[in-house]
């Protein structure tokens, strides 16, 4: 009977002891999975700066703080937009905004400045300007303020 148990159990425990081996060699190489990262993404607005600016005048906005706003997007995280409203000196001048994420204290800056082609002819008038500027949905626990130009234009709590 002691024979029967071996000649039984024996190929049973190897039969099962490489499947087991054999099994854990099939497993596939998997991607490493992304890592969330700790710095805050913030979208392209479109009117980040561009290459080529640095050949360009740089010049300032008429910005109507009263009329320009945040918008909140009731989504988890807080989706948080700003629209801008102003006036570029003319026609011919571009807008840019440059968005940093917040910072230890919560504050949210925006650079908003324009630029110009100096050598280019252009008509003496204002240029009405909207521009939509995401400033991302990276917010979480606590009172945020956003400025432009040093000038606050708003705050949310988050």
């Amino acid at each position: 009977m002691k024979d029967t148990l071996k000649a039984v159990f024996l190929p049973i425990t190897l039969s099962m002891l490489i499947l087991s081996l054999a099994g854990c060699a099939l497993v596939p190489d998997l991607p490493p999975t992304a890592t969330p990262s700790p710095e805050p993404s913030i979208p392209p607005s479109g009117y980040e700066p561009q290459p080529g600016d640095d050949k360009l005048k740089r010049d300032q906005v008429f910005l109507d703080v009263d009329k320009s706003r945040l918008i909140l997007a009731e989504s988890q995280p807080l989706q948080v937009s700003l629209i801008l409203n102003g006036n570029l000196s003319d026609p011919c001048h571009q807008l840019r905004v440059v968005v940093s994420p917040a910072n230890i204290n919560r504050e949210v800056n925006l650079e908003l400045y324009s630029l110009v082609d100096a050598s280019q002819a252009c008509i003496t008038v204002l240029k009405p300007f909207s521009a939509t500027i995401a400033l991302g949905s990276y917010f979480s626990g606590g009172h945020f303020k956003v400025y432009v130009n040093g000038d606050l234009v708003g705050e949310f709590d988050a």
